[in-house]
């Protein structure tokens, strides 16, 4: 068993495994009552509830995460949706926010993602840690959202979500995120393609006297 999560709404757990398959527990009953075949490529390394307990998200080292309507009861034959644009590396972790509009995954390759899981697809993408991301964290009114990372030298990175922007770099053409602070008509480039070009202002000397 890799990991386990208890439903917020009813006497019942969530655990996920090395195994590829997702078990509900009834506490009450003292058993599992549900085996699910997650059609996930490799280990399901973290699962989260919604606070009302409708769905329950599994991430994996398959590199995507999973959304299951266990209120319907679709899983059981349809299985779970694959949310689109998974990260490039291993998910390590997933929380889903109060209200079930935000979901946050972190990865193996040193990211955190943002998913809108009405759309089932992903909104942003925070980088900044140095090695891969063990943890993801959203607070209860889903402003800020907080990661951990496997560098222990690395300090815990939070970051004000009401307060981000996603632009489309005119250069490279992909996604990056910027603060509403900013003024963010004069950031048209990401950082990348930023860092690549030669700056476009040289300071003068001052005037010989």
């Amino acid at each position: 068993m890799s990991l386990c999560r208890f439903d917020p709404q009813s006497p019942r757990v969530a655990s996920v495994s090395a195994d590829k398959s997702i078990k509900l527990w009834d506490l009450q009953a003292q058993k599992a009552t549900v085996s699910i075949s997650s059609n996930h490529g490799n280990v399901i390394s973290a699962c989260c509830f919604s606070s009302n307990g409708h769905f329950l998200c599994t991430a994996s080292w398959d590199k995507s995460l999973k959304l299951w309507d266990l209120q319907g009861g679709q899983f059981r034959s349809q299985g779970g949706t694959t949310l689109q644009r998974g990260h490039e590396g291993s998910v390590s972790c997933c929380v889903l926010s109060a209200d079930a509009g935000l979901l946050a995954s972190g990865s193996y390759d040193r990211t955190v993602a943002l998913w809108d899981p009405s759309s089932l697809s992903r909104t942003l993408v925070l980088k900044g840690h140095s090695d891969w991301v063990t943890d993801v964290s959203l607070s209860a009114d889903g402003k800020l959202v907080a990661s951990a990372s496997k560098v222990q030298s690395s300090p815990v990175k939070l970051v004000e979500l009401q307060n981000l922007l996603c632009l489309q770099c005119e250069e490279c053409g992909k996604p990056f995120p910027v603060s509403r602070l900013l003024t963010s008509d004069l950031l048209t480039r990401c950082v990348f393609c930023r860092l690549r070009a030669p700056p476009t202002y040289r300071p003068q000397p001052p005037p010989v006297t």
